[in-house]
């Protein structure tokens, strides 16, 4: 596989047929999926980031396949927690209000998101929770498992039930 950086966040991403058949597949019979993951092993190859969602465009020939891949740098962070205790702690630990924070519960865990330019914040609530930022699909299977706790404003509404 050869890949090309085409911009800050895009690449363009050569398979050749001998990289295909060594994943046991064929540029006619490549599905979408595979495609991702494969980009996915490049950039891992490549030791590139991939901090985000990535959106590609795969064109498949007898020759090859080129795919053009766009990185989508995050626009929350998440963290979980595992007690209400521990979040309550760091919301008491984040000094100031936070609009943008949103509280949820899923798989028996609060999940917590700020918007990525947070860094202080983000910082703090790493001391008392898990950042979950490189979890694949994340924020859609928090959209459709989750229950919404607090949809904006998660840690002053905190405070105002655990004052500390």
């Amino acid at each position: 596989m050869t890949i090309q950086p085409i911009g800050s966040a895009s690449v363009a991403l050569y398979i050749t047929p001998a990289d295909l058949k060594e994943h046991g597949l064929t540029p006619a019979g490549l599905t979408l999926e595979q495609a991702l993951e494969l980009t996915r092993t490049a950039f891992r190859q490549a030791g590139m980031d991939l901090e985000g969602a990535i959106e590609i465009e795969a064109y498949p020939e007898s020759c090859g396949v080129l795919v053009f891949a766009h990185v989508r740098a995050p626009e929350r962070r998440w963290f979980s927690f595992d007690s209400l205790e521990d979040l309550a702690a760091a919301a008491r630990a984040v000094a100031t209000p936070r609009p943008d924070a949103a509280l949820l519960w899923w798989g028996e865990r609060w999940w917590l998101s700020l918007p990525v330019e947070e860094e202080q914040a983000a910082a703090r609530l790493s001391e008392y929770g898990r950042g979950e930022t490189d979890r694949p699909h994340l924020e859609a299977s928090l959209a459709e498992h989750g229950r919404t706790v607090l949809p904006s404003d998660a840690l002053t509404g905190l405070l105002a039930y655990f004052p500390g």
